[in-house]
């Protein structure tokens, strides 16, 4: 299947493709599939559960042959957030070997899965949080899954209430980092794979942003990709930053602690141009670098429209570029981002088309490509990128609606080539055009968060039990390859 509509749903990145030397294809060596896997699904009284969005995607160590995907279930925080699926995915065709799914008690009336991780054991780590019936707000919760989808551990950090998660990260330690929002702050916990606390740095700071959660039904936003770890150990995170008006500069601001937890700086990145911007994502672009990618939303526009700052890891400022600051600025939405062989990859779902677009460090387009296309079915939420090393492919995953934008009960499957080109030549039409521009932004010190950084409590954990739903799958159209 493929891609959508309005690009105003926040959408995720993915990048798959195959890679020889240079940045041609080789569709002769690496099979090439592109395929639609249907997940029906009843949990309790309430039926179907439709609608999710991937928020992980990975690569088995024990077993080559088999991907693991992680998804969240439900359109809105607060109003159907559900739970999360897993899935094991055949690496060779795209088939599905299986799908779990687990919800908590009806008295969480909000579950929301943000985040997910694997580790050096090919565990999976799920991150989110939780309101029960009390009305507390914002129970952060973690749960750990065997390579079977098997649930190993889970528990709420119970003392740590108010809180949204954001982003979750196994550090090259093995340690996990957790990192969450409130509407006056955020928090970092490092923990080690027994859930016991190595440290947790709460950082006040002034008009952190919400991230779309508190004005109601908002949509989930996929994009949870805000936290970092370099060669050093040293852990970044990011955020997106707006004013009470949509009509005012917003910001994003970046944050660096080192392996022990202590805040080393706090900056913010100020656009010139006003409008909302959405959740920020960061990476590591290469050795000695940091991306932050982030899109504006004007008010009065259902489009978004992405910038890009490439950073030094002192947070100076390398390059920024984005669309050209006009008051009728549109352009293709950012999934996920991510940094494969030197270059910056994202992609965008819109108009029934999913592109793939790569980018050079300087931050310049190197090549955009309609990756799938279709009028008969859509794709238009989530999407993420898995990176086979050994093969030099990157791989989709994908989740599809049908021509009614209401229905949303599964996932596309593919591979593409190194350009994000699809096996399936039968469509036509171009990439959405990417613009990018030189940028202004003012890059100044978070002055107020760097004077206001305690140590948090080391979290007090309350067993959950996730109950599990029936579940069927159904592979359909084949398009092409195996």
């Amino acid at each position: 299947m493929k891609i959508r509509f309005i690009l105003s749903v926040l959408i995720l990145l993915c990048a798959c493709k195959k890679h020889n030397s240079g940045n041609g294809g080789n569709a002769s060596t690496t099979p090439t599939y592109y395929k639609d896997i249907v997940i029906n699904e009843t949990v309790g009284s309430s039926g179907a559960a439709p609608w999710q969005y991937a928020i992980g995607y990975f690569q088995l160590q024990s077993d080559p042959a088999t991907q693991i995907m992680v998804a969240s279930r439900g359109t809105q925080e607060l109003n159907d957030a559900n739970g999360f699926r897993i899935a094991s995915i055949n690496k060779a065709n795209g088939a599905i070997n299986w799908v779990k799914s687990y919800d908590l008690p009806a008295q969480y009336y909000i579950q929301l899965v943000t985040c997910a991780a694997i580790d050096n054991n090919d565990n999976i780590w799920i991150g989110g949080h939780s309101y029960d019936g009390t009305g507390t707000a914002g129970i952060l919760f973690l749960a750990e899954l065997d390579k079977s989808g098997n649930m190993l551990w889970s528990g709420s950090l119970s003392n740590y209430q108010g809180w949204r998660a954001y982003s979750l990260a196994v550090l090259s330690s093995g340690d996990i980092a957790f990192f969450a929002k409130g509407f006056a702050g955020l928090a970092v916990l490092r923990l080690t794979a027994s859930q016991q606390l190595v440290w947790s740095t709460i950082i006040s700071s002034e008009n952190i942003d919400d991230d779309f959660y508190g004005n109601n039904n908002t949509t989930l936003s996929p994009e949870n990709h805000a936290l970092a770890e370099t060669a050093d150990g040293s852990i970044y995170v990011a955020t997106s930053s707006n004013p009470a008006s949509d009509e005012q500069p917003s910001a994003d601001r970046l944050y660096k602690l080192n392996a022990s937890g202590t805040l080393q700086f706090a900056k913010i990145y100020t656009q010139a141009y006003p409008g909302t911007i959405r959740p920020v994502q960061l990476i590591n672009a290469g050795p000695n670098n940091l991306l932050m990618a982030d899109q504006f939303v004007r008010q009065g526009y259902s489009t978004a429209t992405p910038f890009f700052n490439l950073l030094g890891l002192d947070g100076t400022l390398q390059a920024s570029r984005g669309y050209p600051l006009t008051a009728s600025f549109v352009g293709p939405s950012i999934n996920e981002v991510n940094f494969y062989q030197g270059s910056i990859y994202f992609s965008t779902c819109g108009n029934s088309a999913f592109d793939t677009y790569i980018l050079d460090l300087n931050l310049n387009l190197k090549s955009a490509i309609e990756t799938v296309a279709d009028t008969l079915a859509t794709t238009d939420r989530g999407g993420i990128s898995l990176f086979d090393s050994t093969q030099n492919v990157l791989y989709y995953v994908c989740n599809f609606g049908d021509v009614n934008p209401n229905p949303s009960n599964g996932f596309e499957v593919l591979q593409t080539r190194a350009n994000g080109q699809s096996c399936d030549t039968t469509y036509s039409g171009d990439a959405i055009p990417l613009l990018l521009n030189n940028t202004s932004i003012t890059v100044t010190p978070d002055t107020v968060a760097m004077n206001h950084v305690s140590s948090g409590l080391a979290p007090v954990f309350t067993s959950l039990t996730w109950q599990s739903s029936t579940v069927t799958v159904a592979a359909t159209n084949t398009v092409c390859g195996q």
